[in-house]
């Protein structure tokens, strides 16, 4: 039996639900002890000789494991409560997925560049932005849509009810093994945050900023530190007129941190949102021109979905497989990632400027929350 003495390197800081991971997977000794008791359940004596760890150090431990439902006791052993998505496994589920990423980049790609003059005939703020901008938005958008589609309603692998937990949270623990020490997301990782008036802001029509982020992307300051939470919170697009915002509304401090984020463009005598807002009419116009009935995409998804999902079958213990929808549905939005990068590649959009922030997929929209 391979003995845990090396570093682990996991990224522990999300989950499917509202719970904090990280609170009991931050430790080296707490990730030694759920990866010697991930393939099969183990005694204090078994977990103890696997990493090196005296056993009464283990006894100290499990019970906040187990309080966190990061393990569960089976007779006198413990088995770790939740899939680890490891590097080999990674390894296998990108080479399932790597076929299906060319075709859906060719639907794609004839979809963003027969809208591009539609879109210019829009009313909303950056509508003459072009479609190497706003293909960031339209690409998450529909793929998100797509494979929830596909995978709830075509497939019938709904994730099922999220779990209450004994801390008083819900959900599933979604922990991915990592490169380096650094422990950020996989490159391809992708996610929509969403700052809306709950932030703080008391306004008569609620308005929610939206970020698609990919992880090689993703910049921390823009959802947080003064970004587009703290832009909801004051106002910021909310009282912008098609997207101009008056230098009045904000100290130049504030304003030099969101033009530094990306977030914000200065002009002579205003500033002017540096992503499109929408009113909801709007929003809903601009994504109708981009309706993608198509029988034969719905079926490369379909495919692809299955296949992902058999690939976690053959590398998570059986007794985790009540949890591998979940992951699954997580997982499959990597897509969005490497379809991305490759519509980059062939120049329908625009590559991102490494010295600057990639904000192409933010946008904000008048009204309800639109379920991105």
């Amino acid at each position: 039996m391979d003995k845990v003495y090396q570093r682990i390197n996991w990224n522990t800081t999300t989950c499917n639900g509202n719970m904090d991971s990280d609170a009991y997977l931050h430790t080296q000794v707490a990730r030694a002890i759920c990866l010697a008791a991930y393939e099969k359940p183990l005694t204090v004596e078994e977990i103890s000789i696997r990493t090196g760890i005296p056993t009464m150090y283990v006894e100290d431990e499990l019970p906040r494991l187990e309080y966190g439902d990061a393990v569960c006791e089976a007779g006198n052993k413990y088995a770790t409560n939740f899939i680890i998505f490891r590097l080999t496994d990674r390894k296998q589920t990108e080479d399932v997925s790597a076929s299906a990423v060319s075709t859906i980049a060719d639907r794609f790609e004839v979809a963003l560049r027969d809208a591009e003059n539609k879109i210019r005939a829009l009313d909303f703020y950056g509508n003459d932005f072009g479609i190497g901008r706003l293909g960031y938005i339209i690409v998450p958008y529909l793929l998100r849509h797509k494979i929830s589609d596909v995978k709830n309603n075509r497939l019938k692998l709904a994730n099922g009810p999220y779990p209450p937990r004994k801390d008083g949270g819900y959900g599933w623990f979604i922990v991915e093994e990592t490169v380096d020490e650094s422990e950020n997301c996989a490159e391809y990782d992708s996610g929509c945050n969403v700052a809306g008036d709950d932030s703080g802001s008391k306004y008569k029509v609620p308005t929610h900023i939206y970020y698609y982020w990919i992880g090689k992307y993703f910049d921390y300051n823009i959802y947080h530190n003064k970004g587009i939470r703290w832009m909801c919170a004051n106002g910021i697009s909310q009282n912008s007129v098609n997207g101009v915002v008056s230098k009045e509304s904000l100290s130049e401090e504030d304003a030099a941190h969101l033009i530094e984020t990306n977030l914000l463009i200065k002009n002579e005598d205003h500033y002017v949102l540096n992503f499109p807002h929408f009113t909801a009419e709007q929003f809903r116009k601009f994504v109708s021109l981009f309706e993608m009935n198509d029988e034969k995409l719905d079926g490369l998804l379909a495919e692809w979905v299955v296949t992902v999902r058999n690939n976690f079958v053959n590398f998570v213990p059986k007794r985790l497989h009540n949890q591998i929808n979940q992951w699954v549905d997580c997982y499959l939005h990597q897509i969005i990632g490497y379809v991305t990068d490759e519509l980059i590649r062939r120049g329908v959009l625009r590559k991102p400027d490494n010295k600057m922030p990639l904000t192409d997929g933010i946008f904000s929209v008048e009204g309800k929350y639109i379920n991105p």
